[in-house]
Parts: structure tokens; sequence; C-alpha cells
């Protein structure tokens, strides 16, 4: 039987012009509906509520993040990566979605649904078109709408902040990190080799 996956995608770090990008992956299967009951009510509790990572306030950002960390469902299933010193954006987050696949689902009968933060629908064809050249099994690709009421969206978007937090400074958060590295509740997937060769879809690429 054919497995059904989805895949919660963001990004953080355009701002800084390529000197630092994070992609989050957040990969789901059958558990999907009871964990996104689990996260609205984290979100409820911790007062996190649907503001994304950086609007919700310190205290309860990191509530929401050590609350989630402690989900069995979601071991093996947060995913990020880190990218330096380049702006092919898409490119990048893509690399990610296929590494966090590779090394989350072990299973060869799968459709993946990716669902990616405010992804246009002109770009829809070609992360599809990528995706299947690099072998991923691909149900099909959309945006999700800044106004879609998705707790794990919200999820990837606090994942992205966090890691980015982490690595930008933030001394209480990156020992929470550190943590959650070593005890491989979040994994880091960065990808360096690109995920198809040849074809005008793979110029221009950094490795």
């Amino acid at each position: 039987m054919t497995k059904k996956l989805y895949c919660y995608v963001d990004e953080s770090g355009q701002d800084t012009r390529g000197k630092l990008f994070v992609v989050s992956v957040v990969v789901t299967a059958e558990e999907r509906d009871d964990l996104t009951q689990m996260l609205e009510q984290i979100e409820r509790e911790t007062g996190k509520g649907h503001r994304k990572w950086h609007k919700a306030g310190k205290r309860r950002r990191l509530s929401y993040i050590e609350r989630v960390l402690k989900l069995e469902m979601l071991r093996d299933r947060l995913n990020f990566a880190l990218y330096y010193d380049s702006t092919e954006y898409l490119d990048l987050t893509t690399r990610a979605i296929v590494s966090a696949l590779e090394n989350t689902e072990k299973v060869s009968d799968y459709k993946a649904t990716i669902l990616i933060d405010a992804l246009p629908d002109a770009q829809v064809h070609w992360v599809g078109t990528v995706l299947r050249r690099s072998h991923i099994r691909l149900a099909k690709v959309r945006g999700v709408r800044l106004d879609e009421n998705n707790p794990l969206i919200r999820l990837a978007d606090a994942l992205c902040g966090f890691v980015r937090d982490a690595f930008e400074g933030d001394e209480q958060v990156r020992e929470l990190f550190a943590r959650a590295v070593r005890l491989r509740l979040i994994k880091d997937v960065t990808q360096k080799k690109p995920p198809c060769t040849g074809g005008h879809l793979c110029r221009g690429r950094t490795s």
C-alpha cells in the first residue's frame, strides 16, 4: 500500500542576502491529523497562538518549542538545513526537501505532498520538476497562503526561527538547540550536492 507523506517547508534568511539561509522540513504521514490537534493545544497552552516565531515573544516561543521537542510523534520528523554564501534560495529549499525525505523515509512505495510557505504559483512547476528528477515520488507541490490556518506550517516556521536564532547567537536558544541535535530530536540534513544533474534546471548552482 502506498504511504502518503506530507512535507511542510519554510525558510528564513533572504534578508541576509545569502550570508545565512535556513530551511526547515517537517515530514508527517498518517499521524498528521493527531499531530495537528496536539500542536493546536500546545499553541493555546503556551500562549504562542498563531503568531509567527519572532512575533510570539521569547518566553512563549521557547515554551512552545520545548513542548514540541517532547512529542514522540515528531521524532525523526523535524529536519533543517543550513546554507551559506548563496542566493539560490529556491534551489536550496529543494535540496533540503530531497535530503529530508531521503533521511526520514526508508520505504520506496510512497507519494509525497510538498507544502511550502508562500511559494508562488509560478514556481510550483519548477519545484515539482526538480523533485521528480531527484527521484522523489511526488503527489503534488503547492504553496501555503499566509491566511491558511495550518499548525504544521507554523511548526515549520518555528523550527526555522529556532535554528536561525541558535546560529545568530542567542545563548539560551543555542543551548536548547545543541541538546535537541545531540538527542536527535531535530536533524541536520544539509545537502551539499545539487538534487539533479544535467539540463537547464541545474545551471548556476552552488555545491
